[in-house]
């Protein structure tokens, strides 16, 4: 219960500051906007189920770019507050207040997604008819609650760089891409497609589709249940590398007593 209290209020807090300081609606709201509109418009005379598609990826680069902008960033901004020791301080273990940030800014992406698709159906006139409404819902959230585990990974090298705003930049683009949100992975150089397919997002963007669209086919044989399983699989290990690195870093910070320094 003490951990579910404190990702709680990390989440809460995570709110708050995200409407406290709107110059976060650019990079987490505004770029993977843009770029949707982009493809949308070079999509346009597409049908449907590709303009879908796009509009699937655009979600999916909304909520990547949240989630790691909220590990990154947030571990940068405690340092410039002057707070980072406070946070190590606390009873509660490091991991359990990303993760609440994590998952905010998760749901952010959501809101992404939404603007988008009401700009398809507003002013692309695109009819947007989802094969599976329930099978859907379920894919989101569990892409969503992916994510979160992904950036927790991340976020424990950030907590030992001062350079967390560089690595966050350059880790954004590579997920965008190995993960399929635009184009399907097989059109990856070989060499890459063992990364993307680590990766959970890109099986839980597979199983959205497999969802939203009727006559949707991959390259990944699972279907819809066998993404779902694989992203389910490597989320835990997510989940337990993450733990495992934040007890050591934990370790080093008391150890060393220098994250703070610039």
């Amino acid at each position: 219960m003490a951990r579910l209290r404190a990702v709680w209020t990390a989440f809460r807090h995570q709110a708050l500051h995200f409407f406290a300081d709107p110059q976060w609606l650019i990079p987490n709201i505004i770029a993977p906007f843009i770029l949707t509109l982009v493809a949308l418009m070079l999509f346009r005379s597409a049908s449907g189920n590709v303009v879908l598609y796009a509009i699937l990826g655009g979600g999916m680069m909304g909520m990547w770019g949240n989630t790691l902008y909220a590990s990154g960033f947030s571990i940068q901004s405690e340092r410039w507050w002057g707070t980072l020791e406070s946070v190590l301080a606390v009873p509660t273990s490091m991991i359990w207040i990303i993760a609440g940030r994590a998952i905010w800014n998760s749901m952010v992406g959501i809101l992404n997604g939404f603007f988008i698709l009401v700009i398809a159906v507003t002013v692309f006139q695109t009819p947007l008819n989802l094969n599976d409404v329930p099978l859907f819902i379920l894919a989101f959230v569990l892409t969503l609650i992916s994510l979160a585990c992904l950036g927790l990974v991340f976020s424990s090298a950030f907590v030992l760089t001062r350079s967390a705003g560089v690595l966050t930049n350059g880790l954004e683009f590579p997920i965008y891409v190995g993960t399929g949100t635009m184009f399907p992975i097989a059109l990856l150089p070989f060499w890459t497609q063992p990364l993307a397919f680590s990766l959970g997002p890109t099986w839980g963007i597979d199983a959205i589709r497999y969802a939203a669209l009727s006559d949707y086919s991959s390259g990944l044989t699972p279907g819809y249940w066998g993404d779902l399983a694989i992203m389910a699989v490597l989320s835990v290990c997510y989940l337990v590398i993450a733990v495992w690195l934040f007890k050591q870093v934990d370790h080093r910070a008391r150890r060393d007593a220098n994250l703070g320094r610039y």
